[in-house]
């Protein structure tokens, strides 16, 4: 495998990718120390994983399915960085948690957990949204190459254009073995401290919930405090002043 896993898109090892946990996931995820990555088929979007999970028709006109579409397992976060949608969307209780990473540290945590692994198995990409011409089209060709792994993960980075403004960026785990995972659910050891450089809370908070909210992250996760923000996506613009003739 490779050691530094594989990315796909127009994306680096440097660029800055976000994800909104709750309020309760993100004190579980310091105290257990493990990212937690889930089946395709567990998205909302019902298109999610389609290819996949379609028939397959192979050259001599037999027909089947795919055998290891249940091997994979995913997480998306966005290049979002600030974005009312995305607050609305995953904080519905206006406290959860936006952590900060860059597409290398993520990539890395999850190699590192794999590191005897065999085959390619670590990917993260940037999702694209074609039309619905273009998706059909990708759907015929994504294995023209071959089923190669590589294929397999980037058959995961294709999505409806109705769902374009959330600029997705998927890190993707292809089992390729014989282990399933509980729930369809794959959980391995991720350091929040050494991955996550910024935590951000929602900026619907008042004042005074925010300091205690950065408060209790503090007391229970010791993450450093100067690291820890509140969003300022509703913060008025200062010193704007209208013009009256």
């Amino acid at each position: 495998m490779n050691s530094k896993g594989t990315i796909i898109g127009k994306i680096t090892r440097r660029t800055k990718i976000y994800r909104v946990f709750p309020r309760d996931r993100f004190f579980q995820l310091f105290e257990e120390s493990n990212n937690v990555l889930v089946r395709p088929t567990m998205w909302d979007d019902p298109f999610e994983n389609f290819i996949l999970r379609s028939p397959v028709r192979t050259a001599s006109g037999e027909k089947g399915e795919f055998a290891f579409h249940k091997d994979l397992y995913g997480q998306c976060w966005t290049l979002h960085t600030a974005s009312d949608a995305m607050w609305r969307i995953y904080s519905p209780e206006k406290d959860a948690v936006r952590v900060r990473t860059t597409v290398g540290r993520l990539l890395d945590s999850l190699c590192a957990a794999n590191k005897g692994t065999e085959n390619d198995s670590c990917y993260i990409g940037k999702v694209d949204y074609p039309t619905e011409a273009k998706l059909k089209t990708f759907a015929r060709t994504i294995f023209k190459d071959g089923l190669t792994a590589r294929a397999v993960a980037n058959s995961l980075l294709a999505k409806r254009k109705a769902f374009e403004h959330e600029k997705e960026v998927r890190i993707i785990f292809f089992e390729g073995g014989q282990t399933v995972h509980e729930n369809g659910v794959y959980k391995y050891p991720l350091d929040p401290h050494a991955v996550f450089d910024q935590v951000m809370l929602d900026p619907r908070m008042s004042t005074e919930e925010y300091a205690r909210f950065k408060e209790d992250i503090v007391k229970k996760t010791g993450f450093d405090k100067t690291r820890i923000k509140r969003s300022l996506i509703y913060k008025p613009p200062e010193g704007f002043v209208i013009e009256i003739p």
